[in-house]
């Protein structure tokens, strides 16, 4: 057993030199080190777990994480200088976590107080159920579009909007999205498309086909990879050749109601904000069943305590900012390489409680239609920057997720084997019952699912949205992630263009 330890030591030892740079100068010597330290770690974990896995097992999961930094020191797909600060970052965190987890693991065993543990965990299940419920009714709450606001406003009164859209290789959802923008009742309209190189005629064709109701077309180019995410840079684009006093920003998969950006205007004046965000409902033409990926996405911005920590709930499918701010913030030129820019905006304007998340209903009108197949790339493509491309938080999170989220879904079944079964039955029901709620909020609240399978879907949900977290953070770390046809690793991740992508 001792033997064992020592050479985990060594390990460890040998880990901390390569997350430190100490092999980065020769490739096959780097390689071969990563290799030796993998497979050391990998087989004494196992030669632990398998003589006292009362103990070792809890920290199998931090090793896991461990071998997925050493497989980005293995691949060296970042810059030295990068890789080695978050390398050595993710090695200290888990190394130390992974201590202290197999310490108290030991105390609990050397001195029998598991059990002790075992009901602080499902208190915690409880207290994390109820904050989740207590911050997702709140935030529910303050997110309804007031009926009233600053409607008295006069056409004269009202200031100019340049509604701005991006597109690239885009046909039936693009057509719909024009022609509930031409048909907006707001008097003082620009709608500006930019065709985002599309490789398909028909996407240029469409924007030229409006061009009779006003829609202008606008010829987007190839930005600088190395700097720009393609989607920001078209987004500045649209904005310095926007006019109006306001930009509106939308993705083609939103579909607006004549009254829409009136209200939305009205709106912002009433609360004198200088950015809105809205999180729309599912569109009417289409029928609700399980969307289990835009549900969590919506879930994770609802149920949050974001205000503690001046992060705001922010959707990227529709938002309305002052152009005059949005300039003072330094445009998306402050945001090149942000996979969510607007939540930097909004995490700047609420510091001045200039900022507002909105939820739609039937009044405000503002729908969004994103196919499976998209849901799937979005989730993809912003779940590991939403924990700034961080291996520890992927962590920490995966185990929040795990243990307060499923955990009580977990106890219910396994609730048989233990002593005092009834009390642990009832804390997890009550706990099932917070979580039902605040899922319910989301998924039947934003009409994303029909309300049997927006109960019943719950724990799939929370599973489906763990497994999403680690495609993505595989895909942005070793692989590629692909947004409309373009792989956005290079601007993200800084992934240095010389080096294979996958």
């Amino acid at each position: 057993m001792y033997w064992l330890i020592c050479l985990l030591v060594l390990e460890t030892i040998l880990e901390g030199m390569l997350c430190g740079g100490v092999f980065a100068a020769n490739a096959t010597l780097r390689k071969t080190a990563c290799a030796t330290a993998a497979v050391l770690l990998t087989g004494l974990t196992v030669a632990l777990c398998l003589r006292e896995w009362q103990i070792w097992a809890w920290a199998a999961p931090a090793a896991g994480y461990r071998l997925v930094n050493m497989l980005r020191i293995y691949w060296s797909r970042l810059p030295r200088p990068q890789l080695r600060t978050i390398g050595l970052r993710a090695f200290n965190w888990l190394v130390t976590v992974q201590i202290l987890v197999t310490l108290l693991a030991w105390l609990a065993v050397r001195y029998t107080f598991g059990m002790t543990l075992f009901d602080i965990l499902v208190g915690l299940q409880l207290l994390g159920a109820i904050i989740v419920l207590r911050v997702s009714l709140h935030t529910w709450r303050h997110a309804v579009a007031p009926a009233g606001g600053a409607a008295n406003l006069s056409d004269r009164e009202l200031p100019s909007v340049s509604v701005l859209v991006p597109a690239r290789n885009e046909t039936d959802d693009l057509e719909r999205c024009l022609e509930a923008l031409v048909a907006s009742d707001y008097p003082k309209i620009e709608i500006l498309v930019l065709d985002d190189c599309s490789a398909n005629r028909r996407t240029p064709e469409i924007i030229r086909s409006f061009a009779h109701d006003g829609v202008r077309f606008i010829q987007g180019d190839v930005p600088d990879e190395t700097r720009w995410l393609a989607k920001n840079y078209a987004y500045e684009h649209l904005s310095r050749e926007a006019s109006g006093d306001l930009l509106l920003f939308c993705g083609v998969d939103v579909v607006l109601e004549p009254q829409s950006i009136r209200r939305l205007v009205c709106l912002l004046e009433a609360r004198s904000k200088d950015m809105v965000s809205v999180m729309p409902l599912r569109a009417k033409t289409v029928a609700r069943g399980s969307s289990l990926l835009q549900a969590m996405r919506y879930y994770w911005e609802i149920c949050l305590p974001r205000r503690l920590f001046k992060r705001p709930p922010v959707l990227s499918t529709c938002w309305l900012i002052r152009g005059a701010v949005l300039k003072r913030m330094g445009g998306f030129e402050s945001v090149t390489r942000s996979v969510n820019p607007e939540a930097q905006f909004a995490r700047r304007a609420v510091v001045t409680d200039a900022y507002s998340f909105i939820r739609s209903d039937e009044s405000l009108g503002v729908y969004s239609n994103k196919a499976a197949e998209d849901q799937y790339s979005t989730s993809v493509r912003v779940r590991y920057p939403q924990l700034y491309r961080r291996l520890e938080l992927v962590a920490l999170a995966s185990v929040f997720e795990f243990v307060l989220l499923l955990g009580p879904f977990i106890g219910l079944f396994w609730a048989v084997y233990l002593v005092h079964a009834m009390a642990y039955v009832l804390i997890w029901i009550v706990s099932l019952m917070c979580l039902f709620t605040t899922y319910g909020l989301v998924s039947v609240g934003a009409r994303l699912t029909n309300p049997l399978f927006g109960w019943l879907l719950m724990p799939v949900a929370f599973g489906v949205d763990l497994i999403m977290l680690h495609i993505s953070l595989w895909k942005y770390e070793f692989a590629s992630v692909e947004w409309k046809g373009r792989n956005v690793c290079v601007p993200v991740m800084q992934v240095e263009p010389r080096l294979p992508k996958a």
